[in-house]
């Protein structure tokens, strides 16, 4: 009976002894001040987010049961604040990053049509507010490049109708795939030299943002969209990771 029992404590810890690894990158969605982390492990493990104003020193920690699946929200945190993060298990740390919370409202605002320009004159000198999008001209139009299929662009398709849902509104996206086509087009504005950009070597990421209209994307070593959006935060962009690059530097 006795050495039933070892026996049987010992097959319980074995798995917790081994080694868990992150499979694909960590999921963040931030809306007022909850942020909900999601990410997936390759064996089932204790669930644990540690959390903080000051960056390698975290003040508080959320826990979730043992499971592959691993999904986290963070409630009441303070509006406007950049919070760092490590996430993975009791035993183990997977992955570290950061936040921006936003305002208070835990429900985004429903899209708003883009105000109408104030007078002839705007329109004559081509000013336009930083949400809206002029129309394109035929001859522009069509020296576009086509964009290649969104499964060739973006990251990780079972992201892209969240991205699409919560981020499409600021284009005018007509769709998912009009959505990653733009993305797409944004780097290839960033390749021309059009956009200035930031390559963080800590997790492989290329970071890009254009100041008049305030657009901002996150692309993987392959080139594909990770993310695609406009800040609320005007210091958003300076206080991204990364070193600023120039087009003859990018790695892919």
């Amino acid at each position: 009976m006795t050495r039933l029992l070892w026996m049987l404590v010992w097959i319980w810890a074995c798995p917790l002894a081994l080694a868990v690894e992150l499979l694909g990158e960590p999921q963040i969605r931030v809306v007022g001040t909850e942020a909900t982390l999601t990410w997936k492990t390759d064996v089932a493990c204790g669930t644990r987010v540690s959390f903080g104003r000051a960056e390698g020193k975290p003040d508080q920690k959320v826990e979730g049961p043992v499971t592959a699946i691993h999904e986290v929200t963070l409630k009441d945190l303070q509006k406007d604040v950049t919070y760092h993060f490590t996430l993975g298990s009791a035993r183990q740390k997977l992955h570290t990053g950061s936040f921006q919370t936003g305002s208070a409202a835990l429900t985004p605002a429903p899209p708003q049509a883009a105000p109408a320009r104030s007078s002839v004159l705007d329109k004559v000198k081509g000013f336009f507010t930083p949400d809206e999008k002029p129309a394109a001209s035929p001859a522009a139009t069509q020296a576009q490049p086509r964009a290649p299929p969104t499964q060739q662009t973006w990251g990780r398709m079972e992201t892209l109708r969240d991205h699409f849902e919560r981020h499409g509104p600021d284009f005018h996206s007509r769709s998912m795939e009009d959505y990653a086509a733009q993305a797409w087009h944004f780097l290839q504005r960033a390749r021309a030299g059009e956009v200035p950009m930031k390559w963080d070597d800590s997790d492989a990421t290329l970071r890009i943002f254009d100041p008049r209209t305030r657009a901002f994307a996150a692309y993987g070593r392959d080139g594909r969209t990770k993310t695609f959006f406009r800040p609320g935060n005007a210091s958003y962009w300076q206080r991204q990771p990364g070193r600023l690059i120039q087009p003859s530097s990018l790695p892919f």
